[in-house]
């Protein structure tokens, strides 16, 4: 590669909608997804799990908006959004007392196929809005009109429709905290940095952020 050929790769700005990010072609009231993540039990507020030692999460990665960019979580999840054009991703996730929440959602506006590997895909969302402390998936029965959205489920499961847009009105009508999420991840990683001498063992001992991801997309 020339030197001009590196000046040209080392400026590209690979965040969406830039390559290598293709727009998701959106089936309007299509069904969504919702899935299920680990969260941190040392926080209040219900992010992703950061302070285990041996077994840090990535996804959803609030940081960048984005999912199955740095880890390989829900593989066939992600292929049949972007295969089927599902534009809604819900998370919940369970507490210390056992209960599962909703605790937010992405709109998926773009994914990008990863490179070395068999065909995986990362997704990133357009619009992304997380809420705290989350809704008991249980006392969601009534408003869902009898959907059992708490029925248990490894991993994710597909919503129909009606109850797609039942939840993304309730979440729109309850304050986001996104960025609360991003300052507490954050302030967690900086406790494990003092703990272990690292953020994320293995590729990210930093963190995850565009300048991680440049390297992951585009080996520079």
């Amino acid at each position: 590669m020339s030197t001009r050929e590196k000046a040209d790769v080392s400026s590209r700005v690979i965040k969406p909608p830039n390559a290598p990010w293709i727009r998701l072609n959106a089936v309007e009231h299509s069904r969504a997804v919702l899935c299920y993540y680990y969260s941190d039990p040392r926080s209040k507020i219900p992010v992703r799990e950061i302070s285990h030692r041996n077994d840090p999460k990535g996804d959803p990665n609030v940081e960048t908006k984005t999912y199955g960019l740095f880890t390989p979580c829900h593989l066939k999840m992600r292929a049949k959004i972007v295969k089927d054009g599902i534009p809604l991703l819900f998370f919940c996730t369970r507490r210390a007392s056992g209960v599962r929440i909703l605790t937010g959602y992405y709109q998926i506006g773009f994914y990008c196929p990863l490179p070395n590997t068999n065909g995986d895909f990362a997704l990133a969302a357009k619009v992304a809005r997380l809420v705290n402390p989350g809704f008991p998936l249980a006392e969601l029965r009534p408003y869902l009109r009898g959907y059992e959205i708490d029925k248990w489920f490894r991993g994710s499961k597909s919503v129909d429709s009606v109850t797609a847009n039942l939840l993304l009105q309730l979440l729109n009508d309850t304050p986001d905290a996104t960025h609360d999420y991003v300052v507490e991840i954050h302030r967690l990683e900086r406790i494990s940095k003092k703990r272990d001498g690292y953020l994320y063992r293995g590729k990210y001992p930093r963190g995850f952020s565009w300048k991680a991801a440049r390297r992951l997309l585009i080996g520079s």
